[in-house]
């Protein structure tokens, strides 16, 4: 059985290597975003750059990638594909695929009616 002063050792041993790994994972996001930013202001040194979760978006909020030497923006995408359930139809013995905004209500119903 360890002692309380080995588990102690331990943990410090390994919480101070997943230290040491975040820092460097830390380190390599941080030198790529840079590098991003460098390329953007390389074609269009005025344009303001922000990165967030490693995307990079202009000041209107639009996504930037680079194609061919030029910035391309892609806008987020408004409306979502509506996603389709299969349901029973009683009066044709049928499953029919149905379109619905929000699968989540829409299973609740959907439940009862599975045979």
């Amino acid at each position: 059985m360890k002692s309380a002063k080995v588990r102690k050792m331990d943990r410090k041993a390994k919480h101070k290597a997943q230290a040491v790994a975040q820092t460097e994972k830390s380190r390599q996001r941080r030198l790529a975003n840079k590098a991003k930013r460098a390329e953007i202001h390389a074609i269009d040194p005025d344009i303001k750059v922000r990165v967030i979760n490693q995307v990079t978006h202009d000041e209107d909020g639009a996504e930037i990638k680079i194609e061919n030497g030029r910035i391309v923006k892609w806008l987020p995408q408004a409306n979502p594909v509506p996603e389709t359930v299969e349901v029973f139809n009683p009066e044709i013995e049928e499953v029919e695929a149905v379109e619905v905004d929000d699968v989540g209500r829409f299973r609740k119903l959907t439940n009862k009616w599975r045979l």
